[in-house]
């Protein structure tokens, strides 16, 4: 039987988020679990639940940066539902910056619409102070090697790719802007995601899970890493069936 990780890490109220980063001046709400009826009230249970498309683990497509781009929504679920190559880097401290040569060293061997999951090891500070601000990033020189890449959807388990704190570091020429790139070229993104140090085998399928919300460019989701390959193109052929109809 396969084995399954769950790689989303949990909302809960009060949980970190993306306003301690230079935000242009925008602000994202705080998130939010809150009681609105109770059993021995009520009769029934029932919460208020305030978040962002960017809370916990969530899953965006290119309309993050890009106008016009398909949204959420748009996309075919099959899409959600890949063949996944993980990669595991040297656990990465705070403000660790992963460079071009580490990718090269770690390279899975990724194949064409394969998503690639890589694990710095950060997921484990999923609540702990610093978790945004102080998380590892890659290096600008990088760009050319995820460009190079075959994969459909990335995978990372830090909050943030581009180093936000090189500038501060005094290393700004290893700031790049990385993400709009990849999303030029219709990439998914998925993050940021926990527990990959449970993954035993690096070929898998990824299964991401995100709200059905019309129009947003990306959802809180629930992520799967099933350790068996062929899930991906059974369950992928299956769904296929069922939008068609048949």
């Amino acid at each position: 039987m396969a084995r399954v990780i769950e790689i989303s890490g949990p909302i809960t109220h009060g949980m970190w988020d993306y306003n301690s980063l230079d935000l242009g001046g925008a602000t994202l709400p705080a998130v939010s679990v809150t009681p609105r009826a109770s059993i021995p009230q009520y009769g029934f249970d029932a919460h208020e639940i305030t978040v962002s498309t960017l809370t916990a683990t969530y899953t965006e497509t290119a309309a993050h940066m890009i106008e016009g781009a398909p949204t959420l929504d748009q996309v075919p679920i099959t899409e959600l539902i890949r063949p996944a190559r993980l990669m595991r880097l040297p656990a990465a401290g705070p403000r660790t910056l992963i460079t071009r040569d580490q990718l090269d060293a770690h390279d899975p061997g990724i194949a064409d619409g394969d998503a690639l999951v890589i694990d710095t090891g950060w997921g484990a500070r999923w609540d702990q102070s610093g978790y945004v601000t102080d998380a590892p990033a890659f290096a600008a020189s990088t760009l050319d090697w995820f460009l190079a890449q075959p994969f459909s959807v990335l995978v990372l388990d830090t909050p943030v790719m581009e180093c936000l704190w090189c500038a501060e570091a005094g290393m700004g020429d290893q700031q790049g802007d990385l993400l709009k790139p990849l999303y030029e070229r219709g990439m998914l993104l998925v993050a940021p995601v926990v527990n990959l140090g449970e993954i035993e085998r690096p070929t898998g399928t990824l299964i991401s899970l995100p709200m059905a919300v019309e129009g947003v460019c990306s959802a809180p989701s629930r992520v799967l890493y099933v350790e068996d390959a062929s899930w991906a193109n059974e369950i992928g052929e299956t769904t296929s069936s069922h939008q068609k109809g048949v």
